[in-house]
C-alpha cells in the first residue's frame, strides 16, 4: 500500500484557476480593471468614532489614497512588485500585486473634515467621527387655522 498525500483544498484551488480564467474571458469587465486585491479590513465601533483598520504590508504610505464621496469611504492604492520572478522559477505566489480598491459605506452626515488617517507598520487606521443622533422625535399637535378670506 502506498501513501497518499492529503491535500483536501487542492480541488478548490483548482476551480478557483478556472473560474478566474472564465472570468477573464467575459467582455466588458472594464469596472474591473486594475482592482485585483482588496486589502483585508475591519470596520468597528470605538466610543463616538468608526474605524477602519486595514493591512497593507509592503506598501508605503505615499501609495495610498483615502477619500470620502458621500457616504462612501474610498480606499485605493497599488502595492508593486519589488523584484520580478521567472514563472520557471517560481514555487508558490500568495503574495497580492497590483492596485486595490476598499470601499466602506459611512453613516448619513458625515463630515469629511474630520476624517483622520494614518498609517504605519503596514495598518491603516482611519477614524470616522460618527454624527450625533438625530433628537427623538417629539410628537405635537398643530393647530389649524381658517384662512381670512380676503375682503373684496
Amino acid at each position: 500500500m502506498s501513501l497518499v498525500r492529503w491535500a483536501p483544498f487542492s480541488a478548490f484551488t483548482s476551480v478557483e484557476r478556472q473560474m478566474k480564467a472564465m472570468l477573464d474571458q467575459l467582455p466588458g469587465r472594464g469596472w474591473l480593471e486594475g482592482f485585483d486585491w482588496k486589502p483585508d479590513t475591519d470596520v468597528f465601533k470605538e466610543d463616538d468614532t468608526l474605524v477602519i483598520r486595514a493591512e497593507l504590508p509592503g506598501i508605503e504610505a505615499d501609495d495610498i489614497e483615502v477619500d470620502v464621496e458621500g457616504s462612501v469611504l474610498h480606499v485605493k492604492g497599488e502595492k508593486k512588485v519589488e523584484h520580478e520572478i521567472e514563472e520557471d522559477d517560481r514555487f508558490l505566489r500568495e503574495c497580492r500585486y497590483g492596485a486595490f480598491r476598499r470601499d466602506v459605506m459611512l453613516p448619513d452626515g458625515v463630515d469629511p473634515k474630520l476624517v483622520e488617517a494614518t498609517f504605519e507598520n503596514g495598518v491603516l487606521m482611519i477614524r470616522v467621527p460618527i454624527p450625533m443622533e438625530p433628537e427623538e422625535p417629539v410628537a405635537m399637535q398643530i393647530e389649524v387655522k381658517p384662512l381670512e378670506v380676503a375682503k373684496t
